[in-house]
């Protein structure tokens, strides 16, 4: 589905996925790659939809810190509607993590392994601040840590489909 299709069909709380891609710094290559292989899962990055005033950003935390990003900026990726859009609680909590939480290699590793504890702390890594913000309305698709894991987790859970977004 192309972006200018799906735009005003996402809702607050959907579910992003990023799939590896070419280019960027050696360091975040080897670092997708580590998370694909060890995953083995082709996501590599996930996020949560936040559609305000008719733009749709991906609230999201990388290793620039946690953010919100217009999502027009982050094409193509993969696109899961959640069961129920966030309530404002689990919005304004989203909202508070901005600026505060950091990422977190060894976050990731552990998520990985399936040894992180979910939102102890503002370390973090993509997976955990997502499931963080949907544990609060309870719609959280897994208890593990991974893009891969939020993915089939929100396929088998939430009843939804996987759409593919494109320029």
């Amino acid at each position: 589905m192309r972006y200018e299709d799906a735009r005003d069909k996402i809702k607050t709380g959907d579910m992003l996925l990023w799939r590896d891609h070419v280019g960027g710094p050696l360091r975040g290559m080897v670092e997708r790659w580590i998370v694909r292989h060890g995953t083995a899962s082709p996501w590599t990055h996930v996020g949560v939809a936040w559609s305000d005033h008719g733009r749709v950003w991906v609230m999201e935390i990388t290793t620039k810190g946690c953010a919100p990003r217009l999502l027009s900026g982050q094409v193509p990726f993969d696109w899961v509607a959640a069961p129920v859009e966030l309530s404002e609680r689990a919005l304004t909590y989203a909202h508070s993590c901005f600026g505060q939480w950091t990422y977190s290699r060894w976050q990731a590793v552990l998520g990985a392994l399936k040894c992180l504890v979910i939102g102890a702390d503002t370390l973090g890594q993509c997976a955990e601040y997502a499931l963080s913000i949907w544990r609060l309305d309870r719609i959280a698709p897994t208890d593990t840590a991974t893009p891969g894991a939020c993915a089939d987790g929100g396929l088998l859970n939430w009843g939804s489909s996987l759409v593919s977004v494109t320029p």
